[in-house]
């Protein structure tokens, strides 16, 4: 038998391991190939569907074997990935007045109360010129960021919203008139009358 093996005669290919056979030789090719006539030829492991790839990840065919690639919004080694959460890595790029809501593989943004846009951008809703903020008739609205505040006007107090009562300055002594004259209180103010 000759040997064609050990002579180095045999047509295997570079990649192909040569075996002497009874008058013959074959040639065997490592993992990841296969043996077409002589030849080794790359196995697409991806195409085939035989990789090992995690469902998040891409598979991506080399030369005798594959690699393996986590997706956008995950890590990991390819063959097992994780969902990144984005909102407590803080690597999102919301707004400061949204809330972010992590999901696999990805995140959104939603303003918060008080504000409207994407997500990204939040613009303070001003709730007192769109005439949707409840004041009570005599107080004034003043717009906050993401809110709003009702003021009873001068001359009364109250939570601004739902009373509103006249502050009687003259019992209360806040009023500035002269020692002489006489306070008589008014709806929302006073009056000083100076004696004939």
């Amino acid at each position: 038998d000759l040997d064609e093996c050990a002579l180095a005669i045999d047509l295997c290919d570079p990649a192909a391991t040569c075996v002497n056979t009874d008058g013959d030789y074959a040639c065997e090719c490592p993992a990841g190939l296969i043996a077409v006539e002589r030849f080794c030829v790359d196995v697409d492991e991806c195409a085939e569907g035989i990789d090992t790839c995690d469902g998040m990840a891409r598979c991506i065919n080399t030369y005798g074997g594959f690699e393996c690639a986590c997706g956008a919004g995950y890590t990991g080694n390819g063959e097992q990935c994780d969902d990144v959460n984005e909102c407590l890595a803080k690597t999102d790029d919301c707004h400061e007045n949204a809330a972010c809501q992590n999901a696999p593989g990805t995140f959104s943004c939603e303003c918060d109360e008080g504000y409207e846009g994407d997500g990204r951008r939040c613009d303070d809703i001003d709730e007192c010129a769109r005439d949707i903020a409840f004041c009570h008739p005599r107080a004034i609205c003043l717009n906050t960021p993401g809110a709003w505040e009702c003021r009873c006007v001068l001359g009364f107090e109250g939570d601004g919203v739902f009373e509103c009562m006249d502050v009687d300055e003259c019992t209360l002594e806040t009023d500035d008139c002269a020692a002489v004259a006489q306070c008589i209180n008014g709806i929302g103010n006073y009056v000083c009358e100076c004696p004939d």
